[in-house]
């Protein structure tokens, strides 16, 4: 479950979705979730 993440998840997957070559680059202090993160915007079910 991610909380208070909306916008940065709404990021990414906008620019998966994007018919445009994209680079992100997702920073931050350790142990804040950016893994977990890119595994729940870019993993399909």
């Amino acid at each position: 479950m991610i909380i208070a993440r909306h916008k940065d998840l709404a990021v990414l997957r906008g620019t998966m979705e994007s018919e445009y070559s994209s680079f992100v680059a997702v920073y931050g202090r350790r142990r804040v979730g950016k893994t977990f993160l890119v595994r729940e915007a870019y993993t399909t079910d």
